[in-house]
């Protein structure tokens, strides 16, 4: 219909400016405080990942995705005197496979410094890794990144668009290429059935009742969320640490910087200019030795006038 009725295109356009409008728009002009800022919930406990949820306003869920919704990003600044430093976790999850799998090849191409979803995808498809196309590359980040939220044929073949047996020849490839990857799933969900719960390294249990049910689809499920667990829920609690470690460094080195957000796996700091190399400094080691991984811990700087010259 959509290439039938000119009419339709603009209707979703539309309905794109008017949500934007009133959710970002006018939904976070009612939430500014007398001093100018906008100050948010951040709940420990409500996602069961262990990961860090936003509310009153939700700021983990400013657009991003589209240019347009990206203009909402300018609103938000530093103070006077003040520039925003942006670190974020660069592949988190996909590191803490590595690590909790043990997998030579995924381990080894992060120690290389391998470009993670070009080397995955020269494995995938079998091609010398100067030769992969940009289609095999995407294929590859989507089984990689599906591979943390328990992804199946099913998932992945929606997500790429391609039939589900193609799909599955992809998934098969991709254990095939990485076979502690595998077992490593295997051996969690066997573990979580056993035991009704997994645990991070740290120790954060979650409880996966559906692994009992009578229902075979809430069993999946369960199987499913076995398998996130433990990614997941390392680097929510890596970041968590992370954030400790930041915040009592920029505490003892007595500087006036200090964390203003938290998304997902990012940071925002409001730093002064004159300070932005030392506290760069700061952030990339109480970042990157959060926690002694197998593979590095990679962390991504930038920095700017705004939340969207920073980031983008």
């Amino acid at each position: 219909m959509l290439g039938e009725h000119p009419i339709i295109e603009h209707l979703l356009s539309y309905r794109e400016v008017e949500k934007l409008r009133s959710t970002y728009g006018e939904g976070l002009l009612t939430e500014i405080a007398p001093d100018g800022r906008i100050h948010a919930t951040f709940n420990q406990t409500v996602a069961r990942t262990g990961r860090l949820s936003s509310d009153a306003p939700n700021l983990h869920n400013i657009p991003v995705r589209s240019e347009l919704g990206r203009e909402f990003r300018k609103a938000f600044v530093p103070a006077k005197g003040y520039t925003l430093l942006i670190a974020d976790y660069n592949q988190i999850e996909l590191r803490c496979i590595a690590h909790l799998a043990e997998d030579p090849g995924l381990i080894g191409a992060f120690e290389s410094g391998q470009d993670i979803h070009n080397a995955t995808a020269a494995r995938v498809f079998d091609v010398d890794p100067a030769t992969v196309t940009i289609e095999q590359r995407s294929k590859a980040k989507m089984v990689s990144y599906g591979l943390a939220y328990g992804m199946e044929a099913f998932g992945l073949a929606q997500r790429l668009g391609v039939p589900i047996g193609e799909a599955q020849q992809i998934l098969d490839a991709y254990f095939v290429a990485f076979p502690a990857v595998h077992d490593y799933m295997d051996r969690t969900v066997a573990e979580a059935r056993e035991k009704g719960y997994t645990e991070t390294l740290f120790g954060r249990r979650r409880q996966i009742p559906e692994l009992a049910s009578d229902n075979f689809r809430i069993r999946q499920a369960g199987e499913r969320q076995a398998m996130n667990a433990g990614i997941q829920g390392l680097a929510a609690d890596i970041f968590k640490v992370a954030l400790i470690r930041l915040d009592r460094a920029l505490d003892a080195a007595g500087s006036t910087s200090r964390l203003i957000l938290q998304v997902h796996d990012e940071v925002i700091c409001e730093v002064p200019p004159a300070d932005l190399d030392a506290v760069t400094t700061i952030v990339l080691e109480a970042m990157s030795g959060a926690f002694d991984l197998r593979v590095p811990l990679e962390v991504n700087l930038s920095h700017g006038d705004s939340w969207a010259a920073a980031k983008g």
